[in-house]
């Protein structure tokens, strides 16, 4: 219960005010285009039902917060409901038909229809931007630590290979390969690698995995077997180390465990193995001199990923920082948020498409409780992370609104595609019956992730 104390105190606040911000940003998307194109909004609204304060504009627009905080809409003159799906019965005076939505050409409709979901991947575009430009772009070099009997291992990878391709995808930097294992989860994939002066190919066959996060979010994920290659330098104790209680310092070198030399920092948990509460000889340099220290390592109880528990010896030591950052000029920074923004955008696309065929479990699909649990959890991290949030979500909005679903605004361009194509709209009859499943959709969607949002609060 506690989860759902938080729901309330903490999380719902974030909640608000990051889905008021992206409801916002979309709708004002649209309303911007029409106002260039002479179409009248008759009212703005962020939120749904009753209005709890407004106000009307020299333009006679309404603007006005809703008792519902989710979602929003523009209602343009002419339309008979707030979805803009179809004209309104009453007769308009010619001047008002000139101002109304339907009597707009199909390429003014189409570019209003588009402004919404534009309005958000420009918004993330935009921040994008901003971040890298100011503190760079996030960049961890693809040099990678094989686990012994590993997919990688298996595959023909070495530790100290430089991954440049997976599934055809280029990889630039070690967060691509982390990508592509939230991705394709236990599919084949071909991989491409450095070692020296030679290109290799292979396929590697990730392991299925599925773990629970400190916030009882469920992750999966398809285990490559390999890590970044990281030295093994001490760069921060968690809360009762061993390994600081046994005197070791940040910045130590660490070269071996029990006479067993430490080639990389994910190694350290290998070495140890299962010897928690057994004492382990540490060897590591400090200043040019090699030490060593007696330490007993503390057993930590972990699921491997076919859900078997197991207990690992730990030193509860943190890597020194490897993530360094590229700076870059407003041209390259740009460069890297259109990257960006088209990664999370196929990301997106791809997931779905693995939902539809089953490859990917239904219960990944979230609701305003997940959002709001998110929204709370990154508020954890600062407004750095709650700015995180706000990218992420911002794509998502936009992306997912493009689906060709009636409802939504990709089910109107379809509309329009069609009406391009035969030279003449859907019937009423036609658009009625689509908004009814397209309706009927959207509220199938919204059952099964308030479904999955309720049991992850109760877990």
């Amino acid at each position: 219960m506690q989860s759902v104390a938080s729901l309330f105190t903490t999380y719902l606040p974030y909640f608000i005010l990051v889905l008021t911000l992206l409801v916002f940003v979309h709708e004002f998307g649209h309303y911007w285009v029409a106002r260039r194109f002479g179409i009248h909004a008759e009212v703005f609204s962020i939120g749904f039902g009753p209005e709890i304060v407004g106000w009307t504009d020299r333009n006679g627009t309404r603007w006005k917060i809703s008792a519902i905080p989710l979602g929003g809409y523009v209602k343009f003159l002419g339309d008979s409901d707030e979805t803009s799906a179809t004209p309104t019965d009453q007769p308009l005076s010619q001047a008002d038909r000139r101002r109304a939505f339907f009597s707009q050409p199909l390429y003014a409709r189409t570019a209003v229809v588009l402004g919404g979901p534009m309005a958000n991947l420009l918004f993330a575009f935009v921040l994008l931007t901003g971040v890298f430009y100011v503190m760079g772009e996030p960049y961890s070099p693809a040099v990678v630590a094989v686990q012994q009997d590993g997919p990688a291992a298996r595959a023909g990878l070495r530790s100290g290979d430089v991954v440049v391709g997976l599934n055809g995808k280029r990889i630039d930097r070690y967060e691509d390969i982390q990508d592509s294992q939230i991705l394709y989860l236990a599919k084949p994939m071909s991989i491409e690698y450095r070692r020296g002066g030679q290109l290799l190919r292979g396929e590697i066959a990730p392991q299925f995995c599925e773990r629970t996060d400190r916030y009882n979010n469920t992750l999966r994920y398809g285990d490559l077997g390999m890590d970044q290659l990281i030295r093994p330098v001490v760069g921060g104790f968690t809360a009762n180390s061993p390994a600081e209680a046994a005197g070791l310092k940040v910045g130590d070198l660490l070269l071996a465990i029990d006479s067993k030399p430490v080639d990389y920092f994910s190694r350290i948990p290998e070495l140890i193995g299962s010897r928690g509460g057994q004492p382990v000889t540490v060897t590591y340099e400090r200043g040019g001199r090699r030490e060593e220290a007696t330490v007993v390592p503390i057993a930590d109880k972990t699921l491997d990923c076919a859900g078997k528990e197991q207990a690992i010896g730990r030193l509860r030591v943190r890597p020194a920082a490897v993530t360094e950052y590229r700076h870059q000029g407003v041209i390259g920074a740009m460069g890297a948020g259109v990257n960006a923004v088209w990664s999370m955008t196929t990301m997106f696309y791809t997931s779905m498409g693995q939902i539809l065929t089953a490859t990917r479990p239904v219960d990944e699909l979230g609701g305003p409780i997940r959002i709001a649990k998110a929204a709370g959890e990154a508020s954890h991290a600062g407004w750095g992370g709650i700015l995180n949030l706000v990218i992420a979500l911002s794509v998502v909005l936009g992306v997912f609104n493009l689906l060709p679903v009636p409802m939504l605004d990709g089910g109107h361009l379809a509309m329009y595609l069609y009406e391009a194509v035969r030279g003449r709209p859907l019937s009423l009859r036609a658009q009625e019956v689509g908004l009814k499943l397209g309706f009927a959709l959207v509220i199938g969607m919204a059952l099964i992730a308030t479904f999955n949002d309720i049991r992850l609060l109760l877990r």
